[in-house]
């Protein structure tokens, strides 16, 4: 996620790139993503309708985290 946001400012959107799959390899592990992961689902309903959309093609852990970071999902 650090070498994400080193390079967020290129015009090459490899920065955005890195820093998703930054936040994909920590939300199931860290609370503190999970709950950004949940304010950005929140704040983008296009986001959240993409990850509800294509949930059934990541993996366990990932669909887990889906689920867990859902805006309407109970807090833990």
């Amino acid at each position: 996620m650090l070498a994400g946001l080193v390079v967020l400012p290129l015009p090459i959107p490899l920065g955005l790139i890195m820093l998703t799959v930054g936040l994909a390899l920590l939300a199931p592990y860290v609370p503190a993503v999970q709950r950004f992961v949940k304010h950005l689902r929140t704040r983008s309903p296009g986001l959240d309708r993409s990850m509800r959309r294509h949930r059934h093609r990541f993996p366990l852990v990932i669909r887990r985290t889906i689920d867990k970071t859902h805006p309407n999902a109970p807090a833990e």
